[in-house]
This record gives structure tokens, C-alpha cells and sequence, in this order.
């Protein structure tokens, strides 16, 4: 597990579970009469789907007791699940609460068959959505995500974490227009100056030379991801084709070069080069510090990691339709367990 210092695998078919309306209806699940009702599910009231997270589904949801609006994660377990897998996500989300550039866990708990993350809804939608939306950023918005993004990165790789999914659709933006990185499913964790993680994971067009070659690596493919972002918002396309096997996207990466457009200017054109090295070890990142490449020099750090600047880009914020009567899921419990270590209450949040 992760030292915070604070308190796909093949799924099987299952049949609903046979009970009575009457009984389903009265208690979903069952709870303790002393559960905090911040890990009751009967406290939340689904509303729609937001979308499909590593190994499970995320629902905008209410908070009934407080009237607020959440998103829920929710992980159907299996005999099969990986529980340690689940404790560590349950873990990293707890960062959010002292890194505001990571999605942050309100609580963590499960019933009999489902795992729940709920988390603070990002109303702005994610970076992907914007940058469809505008086709390409200029250098200076460039420059400002970028910032936020690496501070939420930098954050993660001080705990040891890689995570291994960063791509436009995981990283999220709260109501103002802020960098929220979310999904952290297939994150690794703990192992710090090691080159000790191995599989093909992550998105078409996003995954590293050396995690497309099923070779060893380590946070450095996070700093590849990232690249792909950075030039991602300057062009508002990808910089290698994410067509194909995982041989033929490797083979294009590096048999060519991206491609720059005439208004991605010197500085940032540098900056994603310098991120998109294909060996590892030359790569912005390991060899030097992100932080210090002159396309960040004008930057405020200080007043950055307070959330102190403006976003330069106002994300679209959709209302929310009313209340629906969406039913959580209900899955036959046999060979499940309840999962140790796994419930948390931002005592933050309770006290709002």
C-alpha cells in the first residue's frame, strides 16, 4: 500500500440476485444500523452515466444527505478481483485531498458485491472535450494545463506512483477550468528507482516505446503520456498514429517524427521533443527536470500550486437534469468477500 502518511481481467456473467420486490425495495443492501451515512449507498440516488473507468462504471450521483453532487465509482467484485489493486486506488484517491490537481475521494467503501469510490464531481468535463472544442491551444493555454498537469504528476511519482492511463480523456477539469487527473486503476505503486513494471497498458496513441515493446520501465512512460498531451493541446491531434497492433504503433514511433504545425512555437515545439524521446533515459522528465524547460519560465509556481491563476479557457457546464430512479446494480454474491483496509471518510468533506 501506498505511504501517505493519512489516516482486465476476464469478467464472468452473472444473474441478478432472486429476491423478493418487497425486500428490494425496502434496503438495497444490506448495512449496519451504525454505518456513518456517508458510506450508506442508500444515501446516494444515481442520476445518469458519466462514462467507464479502468475496471469499472462512474455515475453521476446525489448525496442525499447533503444535497450534493458526486461521482461514483463502482466495482463490481468478483472472485477474481484484485483486491490489493482496489486498496491502492482507494489509496491514491485519498491524495486528492492535499493535492488539489488530483480527483479527490470524498469516501471509499463496499457492500456485499460492489466496491464504491465517491469522488468529487468535475462539472468542466475533461481536457479531451475542450480541446475538440477549441481544435488547438495557443502556446500560453498550452503552457497553463501543462503546469497544472505536471504538479499533479510530480505529486504522484513523490509517493512512487506511475500511472500508466494518462491520456486527454483521464484528466478532468473542476467548474473554474483546473486540472483534475483522474482514474488511477492501473496505476503501479511503491517502487521508487526501480524499473519494475511490465505490460502493454494504457491508451491507443498514449502508451510509451517501452511499454508498447512489453520491455521493463518506470515513471518514465508517464513522462512519455504526457508529451502526447502536451502536443495533443498544441495541435489537436496525436503524434503517432493509434491504429494497429501494438508492433505497428511501435514500429511507427520510431521509424518517424511528429509532425509540427507552422503555430506551435520554438519553445513548445522543444518542450514536447524533449518529452517524446524515445529512449527513456534521454527523455525530459529523467534526464532534467520538467519544471525547469525554458517554455515554463515564465511561470508563477507559487501562485500555480495555490490554484491562485485563471484558467485561460472557460470549460462548458452542463446543467444537471433532475433526480432519476436509476438502480445501483445487483450482482449474485456468492464467492465474494468484504475487502480489508478499504473504508474512508474525508473528514474534510463531513465537516462542509
Amino acid at each position: 500500500m501506498i505511504n501517505i502518511n493519512m489516516d482486465k481481467k476476464r469478467r464472468r456473467s452473472r444473474s441478478p440476485e432472486k429476491t423478493s420486490t418487497e425486500r428490494r425495495d425496502k434496503k438495497r443492501y444490506r448495512v449496519e444500523a451504525t454505518t456513518p451515512p456517508a458510506l450508506d449507498i442508500n444515501n446516494y440516488q444515481l442520476i445518469k452515466k458519466l462514462g467507464e473507468g479502468s475496471f469499472g462504471k462512474v455515475m453521476l450521483a446525489s448525496y442525499t444527505i447533503k444535497k450534493q453532487h458526486v461521482a461514483l465509482k463502482l466495482i463490481e467484485k468478483e472472485e477474481e478481483t484484485n483486491h490489493k489493486d482496489i486498496r491502492m486506488e482507494a489509496a491514491i484517491l485519498r491524495l486528492g485531498r492535499i493535492c488539489p490537481f488530483l480527483i479527490r475521494a470524498y469516501a471509499t467503501f463496499q457492500t456485499e458485491s460492489l466496491v464504491v469510490y465517491a469522488m468529487e464531481y468535475a462539472r468542466g468535463g475533461t481536457l479531451h472535450q475542450l480541446i475538440e472544442r477549441q481544435q488547438y491551444f495557443t502556446s500560453l493555454e498550452v503552457q497553463f494545463y501543462s503546469a497544472e498537469i505536471f504538479l499533479g504528476l510530480q505529486y504522484l511519482q513523490k509517493y512512487g506512483i506511475v500511472h500508466r492511463d494518462l491520456d486527454t480523456e483521464n484528466i478532468l477539469l473542476n467548474e473554474e477550468g483546473h486540472v483534475k487527473i483522474a482514474d488511477f486503476g492501473l496505476a503501479c505503486t511503491n517502487q521508487l528507482g526501480s524499473k519494475a513494471y511490465h505490460g502493454i497498458v494504457g491508451a491507443s496513441g498514449y502508451m510509451a516505446p517501452e511499454v508498447l515493446a512489453d520491455t521493463a520501465y518506470d515513471a518514465s512512460a508517464d513522462w512519455w503520456s504526457f508529451g502526447v498531451v502536451v502536443y495533443e493541446m498544441a495541435t489537436g491531434m496525436l503524434p503517432f498514429s493509434p491504429a494497429g497492433t501494438s508492433q505497428e504503433q511501435l514500429d511507427n514511433i520510431m521509424s518517424r517524427e511528429p509532425y509540427y504545425p507552422k503555430h506551435v512555437r520554438p519553445k513548445l515545439r522543444d518542450f514536447i521533443q524533449q518529452l517524446l524521446k524515445k529512449k527513456a533515459e534521454h527523455r525530459l522528465g529523467v534526464c532534467a527536470n520538467v519544471q525547469d524547460h525554458p517554455f515554463f519560465s515564465s511561470v508563477n509556481w507559487k501562485n500555480l500550486k495555490k490554484q491562485r491563476l485563471v484558467p485561460p479557457l472557460t470549460p462548458t457546464i452542463k446543467p444537471i437534469d433532475g433526480l432519476s430512479n436509476i438502480p445501483f446494480p445487483e450482482y449474485n454474491i456468492t464467492g465474494t468477500c468484504m475487502i480489508k483496509d478499504l473504508t474512508y471518510i474525508d473528514p474534510i468533506w463531513l465537516d462542509k
